[in-house]
């Protein structure tokens, strides 16, 4: 009897069989039916809409968050043969048109963008003519004022699928609460969508909260980690100067992590990606920038250095441990001064309306000086004191999400588009969002101290309490984080140690400097080289002074240095 599911799985996607729902939402998904998925990262979310999408007719639109997951994922599909592509900003405008054009000659089944892409003009009325048979909302959770990521263009998608004639649509996600849940189901109009899930618990990942009451023991406790597991292993930092200082002291122990986070440019970035992807034993110290997109199964471990803001933060980071089913440690290492960090940063995801209101006059009335500005100048126009408050990032996100203004300062590529009104902006920051959010941290925090399952209380937090398991022995509410390592993950004869990566040139000043060099620089002698990265304003490099082990940056324009070589 033909079965084409199994066989398009098989010869489309080379797997043997599905795994846990996904037949059943395939078969509904075919039929025309809406459907609504919460799968933990690594079940297979995306195959839930790209097997439909070959057996329907006609073209299945994808709404993804990020371009570089869009492309990833659009790679993967055409390395199978499947006709996909994806539309962006970062396109020319003649490869953008090239794409759009093919996906309305019937020669796509599925075509990514961003939700942005539907404030382009155009670009709605363009689409609407392809027979759309399926529409796909990947990380659905954006939409919700209540989710972890809200996105203001992703609050729009309800009235864009109204005018693509309301196509059958899935809408996917790893992370949402009863409260994220109720907001898609409304916000798309799909209420009556069946609601499909695996709930949180993978059996291959123990997870653990490991209280610690100084910054040496901290310290011990992750380099145990890393010295008993091997790698390859993620350690998570919520502040980029955390992480240098991490790196510094791993560096003194004989590691080499890898590294990633905002202010690394982009090129440095993929390159810090690809090696880890690529390693079999790499170590990689990341603010949450790094992880969506990221397809590396046999990640072992995963530190949180510091506590995540929300639970579904949480969950999405560790579910990128052990996709490839074997034994994951996941621990998190609860420190009581970090909770300030976690704290702050909350602060600065909420800016009111009236201090947007002065980044809009600022920017929209840039004119000449536009050559000039950066993001610290705006700073400085904007804060009077502490010049690390990040009200001015949250506030330069959501104009961009919503198609405010496009480009960059510092490649002098800035450009204004529009000016949100007052009522626009309402909706974006909601008088409760704060309030919302300091629930949320008081959550994941009470879930760090809490006594008994972890997993079970995880699972209850997503809703599906009614689901779980007695007794998952998984996590350390009910067994030692050591017992269980020496029960499922043999010693480590391995030090993590990350793929060589091309070091960056000096911008002109002398020789090319990689990390492990000595230089002699000014006021300063002897010195080694710890890191070396690009940021907008040129090649920088942070180094520890041989006479008293301190550390300190500079850009290599701004001092007198030379390499030394003997």
């Amino acid at each position: 009897m033909s079965d084409p599911l199994l066989e398009t799985l098989r010869a489309r996607f080379g797997h043997t069989e599905f795994r846990g729902p996904q037949r059943a939402i395939c078969e509904h998904v075919v039929a025309g039916g809406d459907a609504f998925v919460v799968m933990a990262t690594g079940d297979g979310k995306s195959l839930c809409y790209q097997l439909p999408a070959l057996l329907r007719d006609g073209l299945t639109l994808v709404v993804s968050p990020l371009i570089a997951l869009m492309e990833d994922q659009t790679t993967a599909l055409r390395a199978r043969g499947i006709p996909a592509n994806c539309v962006h900003s970062l396109l020319e405008r003649g490869e953008r048109e090239a794409r759009i054009a093919a996906a309305l000659r019937g020669e796509l089944k599925i075509l990514y963008c961003t939700p942005e892409r539907f404030r382009v003009p155009g670009f709605l009325l363009r689409i609407a003519g392809a027979r759309i048979a399926l529409l796909a909302i990947d990380e659905a959770h954006c939409l919700s004022q209540w989710g972890h990521d809200f996105r203001p263009d992703y609050a729009r998608l309800g009235d864009m699928r109204t005018a693509l004639g309301s196509p059958p649509t899935i809408a996917l996600t790893a992370t949402a609460t009863p409260a994220v849940q109720a907001d898609v189901r409304k916000t798309l109009r799909i209420e009556s969508a069946p609601l499909w899930h695996t709930g949180v618990e993978r059996k291959n990942l123990f997870l653990a909260v490991r209280e610690v009451h100084d910054k040496d023991a901290k310290l011990s406790r992750l380099l145990a980690i890393v010295e008993r597991v091997g790698g390859p292993g993620i350690v998570y930092c919520a502040l980029i100067k955390e992480l240098a200082a991490l790196e510094v002291e791993l560096k003194r122990r004989g590691f080499r992590p890898l590294i990633y986070h905002g202010d690394l440019s982009a090129s440095e970035r993929k390159e810090q990606q690809a090696c880890f992807v690529s390693s079999t034993d790499a170590l990689i110290l990341a603010t949450n920038a790094f992880g969506m997109g990221v397809d590396k199964p046999d990640i072992r471990f995963i530190v949180h250095w510091q506590m995540p803001r929300t639970l579904e933060a949480y969950s999405q980071e560790i579910g990128r441990a052990g996709r490839d089913g074997k034994a994951a440690l996941c621990e998190l290492l609860l420190f009581a001064e970090d909770l300030s960090v976690q704290r702050e940063f909350t602060e600065w995801a909420n800016p009111d309306a009236a201090f947007l209101a002065r980044v809009v006059d600022v920017l929209a009335h840039l004119g000449d000086r536009v050559q000039t500005f950066d993001a610290d100048a705006l700073r400085d126009v904007l804060l009077q004191k502490n010049r690390r408050d990040g009200r001015v990032d949250t506030c330069l996100r959501l104009l961009r999400t919503a198609g405010c203004f496009e480009g960059e300062f510092h490649r002098g590529s800035f450009r204004w588009l529009r000016t949100p009104g007052s009522d626009e902006i309402a909706t974006w920051l909601p008088d409760d969002k704060r309030e919302r959010d300091l629930r949320a941290l008081l959550t994941m925090l009470r879930w760090c101290q809490a006594e008994g399952c972890r997993k079970r209380s995880l699972h209850a937090y997503f809703g599906f309490e009614d689901d779980f398991p007695a007794g998952c022995a998984t996590c350390d509410g009910e067994l030692a984080s050591d017992a269980w390592l020496d029960a499922r993950l043999p010693p480590s004869e391995r030090v993590p140690v990350p793929c060589e990566t091309s070091p960056p040139d000096a911008s002109g000043d002398g020789d090319a400097i990689q990390r492990g060099d000595w230089l002699d620089v000014q006021g300063h002698g002897l010195c080694a080289v710890v890191r070396v990265h690009r940021t907008s304003k040129g090649v920088k490099v942070d180094v520890e002074r041989a006479r008293d082990l301190q550390t300190f940056s500079f850009a290599l324009g701004r001092m007198r240095w030379r390499k030394v070589t003997s």
